[in-house]
């Protein structure tokens, strides 16, 4: 008996389903894609359980006759390409003629499709491969596609599919992908009863990136348009303080299709090098276009990897772009200090060689403006920390001279003198000053230490409102007026599941307009008057899977955004007291060493470490 034998066609789809069909967004990318080809100017997609029970796509292109339906869901069978030489000139997303065959093979499918000139749509339906017969119904020209119960007949890659808000987020980034390269075509995404974005038809590229990315490109969006014989970039880049943590808000075309090429996100990564922090990402949204027969996007069954004939002229091509249009936009570089490496501090010494001298940036000091904000942000800041320690007062806080204390906040400040020592950091200090509006500089005996004013006091506010909200249960104050809050699509609708345990922190959100959120109450202490950021920045970053839902993760994420916006900035110009203030409250809190989020705070640098550096010794 043959060993080797040809695989029964059921089978065969649902290995190539492994390929093609790895979650709803899957689906969706294909069935989207089919219908631009189709010649669509309008394509809505509608989602019931994020896809896993339905995933509808309906469309205004050209539909399928009779003849073409029959063979609409065979392997295989395709209109894109009739020769070996079209593999190497594509000019359609789809070619490989697999897709509808893959997806209906583990679902239950119907496709419905009316051509402009017939009388009649037709339809026909599978049930996990098993088609049934066509048949004549009602229905506008174009096609809709129906797949249900996604993997209903492979429970195993059904258990392997995330939850909800993740799959739906993986659409939202794919749908608002296809949509960006596509300005003309018109898109919508529903998800159950709630829309999440409608897209008018007919748009240009400026409008649509704002459409769908306008809280990244609101303000001072860089454009970006060049061309070299081998191609040419189109582009929109964010300015470099709207920076992420991850590669997420970084996105590259190929001949409209999305892409996945990790040398030219390197390409922008280093264009960005000297104008972002360590471990930061751009934002942008970068369109290459070149000839079709110099670019291979059969690579991978899903298409998003290609390569490229050119590589090494298209990295140079995005490198050199970004970087022109980021030196002539006025965004000042980062000044970096270079310098043998610094020994380790005296293992008695109270403070840790922690802060890299290799990060330090420039800031501009002398405005007038940033120096009355800075004023403004202390008083928050001072206000923040009456609500974490109760209304004492202590050595740290400025009171006019005929002011005296009341007997109970005397006994408290009694009680912080004795937790501060007198060996602390301003006892030690022969000098103290602040350089750049973002560093304080002290002079100790053996040396000088640099901390970092924003890290520093964001430690700080961080532990004391940690045990302030452990003691007690937030207190909220309405707002007269709600105010909107400005979420991406899966933010907005991952918020509802998570008002409860933002009312724990003292927001309370509302249902506002048609999916959308505003903020109804805040809590009563202070975050610099940027309660909607500290709200915006928690949904975001749990929209993207950065932050775990649990109860516990969601509050320690509530007290580090509440410290970072609270927390006086870089930038701002502090009195001589103020820094002597900052100082000591820093002696009330057990460890400063790095803020919340890692980075470091403080950094102490030897009269030795200096003589090294300069060759004294």
């Amino acid at each position: 008996m043959a060993r080797i034998q040809l695989l029964p066609p059921e089978l065969a789809n649902k290995i190539a389903a492994g390929e093609v069909v790895e979650r709803p967004a899957s689906v969706v990318k294909e069935l989207v894609e089919n219908a631009l080809d189709a010649g669509a100017t309008r394509v809505d997609v509608q989602l019931v359980d994020a896809g896993k029970t339905l995933i509808r796509v309906a469309d205004n292109g050209a539909g399928m006759d009779a003849a073409d339906l029959a063979l609409a869901f065979e392997p295989h069978a395709t209109s894109k390409l009739t020769s070996v030489e079209q593999l190497f000139h594509v000019l359609t997303h789809g070619f490989r003629g697999e897709a509808l065959a893959s997806i209906q093979s583990v679902s239950r499918a119907r496709l419905t499709t009316r051509t402009g000139t017939a009388q009649a749509a037709l339809e026909l339906e599978s049930s996990g491969g098993e088609l049934g017969e066509i048949r004549e119904t009602a229905g506008a020209p174009g096609t809709v596609v129906e797949i249900r119960d996604l993997f209903f007949n492979v429970p195993a890659r059904r258990r392997w599919l995330k939850g909800d808000s993740t799959e739906f987020s993986h659409v939202v980034e794919l749908m608002q992908a296809i949509a960006a390269a596509n300005p003309e075509v018109g898109f919508s995404l529903t998800h159950g009863s709630r829309k999440a974005f409608d897209v008018p038809e007919g748009q240009n590229q400026s409008d649509r990136v704002r459409d769908l990315y306008g809280d990244r490109f609101r303000e001072g969006m860089l454009e970006i348009h060049e061309y070299e014989p081998y191609g040419r970039l189109d582009g929109f880049v964010a300015p470099p303080a709207m920076h992420r943590p991850n590669s997420k808000g970084l996105l590259l075309f190929a001949n409209r299709r999305p892409i996945k090429d990790r040398s030219l996100i390197q390409a922008v990564i280093l264009a960005y090098r000297e104008f972002l922090p360590p471990g930061r990402y751009p934002v942008a949204v970068l369109f290459l276009t070149v000839e079709p027969d110099s670019i291979d996007v059969n690579v991978h069954p899903a298409k998003t990897e290609v390569r490229f004939m050119e590589h090494n002229r298209l990295f140079s091509l995005v490198k050199s772009a970004l970087t022109e249009k980021l030196i002539n936009s006025g965004v000042l570089p980062a000044i970096k200090l270079h310098g043998p490496a610094l020994p380790q501090a005296r293992p008695d010494s109270p403070f840790e060689p922690t802060f890299d001298v290799s990060q330090h940036r420039l800031f501009d000091s002398q405005s007038e403006q940033r120096a009355r904000d800075a004023e403004h942000r202390w008083q928050d800041a001072r206000r923040v920390l009456d609500e974490a320690m109760g209304p004492a007062i202590s050595r740290f806080e400025v009171r006019a001279a005929s002011a005296g204390p009341e007997p109970a906040a005397t006994a408290k400040s009694e009680e912080i003198s004795r937790q501060t020592p007198d060996t602390g950091l301003l006892a030690q200090a022969k000098a103290l000053f602040q350089v750049g509006a973002t560093y304080i500089v002290v002079e100790v005996a053996d040396g000088m230490v640099v901390i970092d004013q924003h890290a520093y006091h964001e430690r700080i506010l961080y532990w004391l409102l940690e045990n302030r909200i452990s003691a007690q249960p937030m207190e909220r104050q309405r707002l007269l007026v709600p105010q909107p809050l400005e979420l991406s699509i899966a933010a907005a609708d991952l918020a509802g599941a998570h008002l409860d345990a933002l009312k724990e922190f003292g927001f309370e959100l509302e249902a506002f307009g048609h999916g959308a959120w505003a903020l109804r109450a805040v809590p009563k202490y202070s975050v610099g008057g940027k309660h909607l950021e500290v709200v915006q920045e928690i949904l975001e970053e749990l929209a993207q899977g950065r932050k775990p839902n649990t109860p516990q993760e969601m509050r320690k994420s509530m007290v580090e955004s509440v410290a970072c916006h609270a927390a006086i900035k870089a930038g701002d110009v502090l009195e001589p007291q103020q820094i002597k203030n900052l100082l000591l409250l820093g002696e009330t809190v057990p460890h400063t060493f790095s803020c919340p989020h890692g980075r470091p705070t403080t950094y102490k640098l030897g009269f030795t470490d200096l003589e090294k550096i300069f060759h004294r010794r």
